[in-house]
């Protein structure tokens, strides 16, 4: 994967960069929010709130022009790594010793779908990166806007996540399970193909395609609960942080806004990193079949 990446530090660095500049910018939004909401209400200072208004709306767009770059520098590094990674499984391929009509069916499927979840590196990278920056710097802001809620936001931090990874690794063996059976169908169709003049091929078919449909709904099945599962204990936490800090307290409306949007942001941001160690356990089969073939060819 070092070699696979190599060639595009440069457009990683920017995307990070980038990513991670977006964060922090959106860290403006929530406190001047609450600032705002304080001169309006309680000082009555309206060219305050104007200039206020004004940091809001330039922090948003400054922000989402970061993000859009982001995402732009995304699609060009995920599609060089894909050509990289395909180009050397078709020199692995072809430099396999011997290669049964069977297995040579299945090979197309590693290129489209199982090459495409190798993409998931970069997707790591970029989300993963924004992600930590999020939940760390909110946690931050929070501890110095209102630490009493620290001793509380932990804790359900980590019910969070001692619950979802114990759901995950039924649903990153079902991935598995799904990409096994997507390419058997691709095995299927071919072999299915070479004798459609039978007319027992439309129901093997048929049964190759509804285990990709059981497998596909079981796999939807565990994602949901993992992912919502997740969520709803995410929305708990901001509306835990501002009871705390009303009770010790805190009592101006623009502060409690303030906590209740940066807990939002620390409990997405840890929550997205607990999902992502999920969508990770979800492609290794993926990465493996695809490797396995530059594998080969690097032995070569």
């Amino acid at each position: 994967m070092a070699e696979l990446l190599r060639p595009i530090r440069g457009g990683l660095s920017g995307m990070v960069g980038l990513s991670t500049g977006g964060v922090l910018i959106g860290l403006v939004p929530p406190l001047a929010l609450g600032t705002l909401v304080n001169a309006l209400v309680e000082r009555k200072d309206t060219a305050e709130g104007a200039l206020l208004a004004g940091l809001i709306g330039f922090a948003i767009l400054v922000e989402t022009v970061a993000y859009v770059l982001s995402d732009g520098f995304y699609a060009r590094n995920a599609g060089r790594l894909y050509r990289s990674l395909r180009l050397l499984m078709f020199e692995g391929a072809c430099k396999l010793p011997s290669i049964d009509e069977e297995e040579r069916s299945g090979l197309p499927s590693r290129f489209i779908s199982d090459a495409e979840t190798v993409g998931v590196a970069v997707s790591v990278l970029d989300t993963g990166s924004m992600l930590l920056v999020e939940f760390a710097s909110a946690v931050v802001v929070l501890g110095l806007l209102s630490p009493w809620t620290i001793p509380v936001v932990a804790p359900e931090l980590a019910l969070t996540w001692v619950v979802t990874r114990r759901m995950q690794e039924p649903a990153a063996l079902a991935g598995q399970r799904r990409q096994e059976e997507l390419e058997h169908m691709t095995r299927s169709i071919t072999r299915e193909l070479a004798r459609r003049d039978d007319p027992q091929s439309p129901s093997r078919f048929s049964g190759v395609v509804d285990r990709v449909l059981g497998a596909e709904i079981r796999l939807g099945w565990l994602q949901a609960v993992n992912l919502q599962g997740s969520g709803g204990l995410a929305k708990l936490g901001p509306i835990a942080a501002v009871v705390v800090a009303a009770f010790t307290g805190t009592h101006l409306i623009g502060t409690l806004i303030a906590v209740y949007l940066l807990g939002q942001r620390v409990f997405w941001g840890f929550d997205g990193l607990v999902d992502l160690s999920l969508g990770l356990q979800s492609v290794r089969g993926a990465v493996a079949r695809c490797f396995a073939l530059t594998t080969a060819c690097l032995r070569r």
